[in-house]
């Protein structure tokens, strides 16, 4: 598994779509899915949390790691706050 960072804003883009991937593809043990489940409740800041990756279709975004990277920028842009790490 990906030692997680501390923040969202540590990651560039391309190295959380790769994690949310490995994620959707089933190739997390059931630890690392629980890790990054509890990343999301406690290090993103969008108000949908881990719901973005195991609820995707009812947060009404496309259930792919594309779509999620997507909603991400989206509303961090919206909020003034910073998302990704520059490439």
């Amino acid at each position: 598994m990906y030692q997680l960072k501390k923040a969202l804003h540590n990651y560039t883009e391309n190295e959380f779509l790769e994690i949310i991937s490995v994620l959707y593809a089933g190739e997390l043990e059931d630890d690392a899915v629980d890790e990054l489940a509890d990343f999301f409740d406690e290090k993103v800041k969008h108000p949908e949390h881990r719901d973005l990756v195991f609820y995707t279709k009812e947060c009404g975004i496309e259930e792919t790691p594309e779509a999620i990277i997507s909603e991400l920028k989206r509303w961090y842009t919206e909020q003034g706050l910073p998302c990704f790490k520059p490439e």
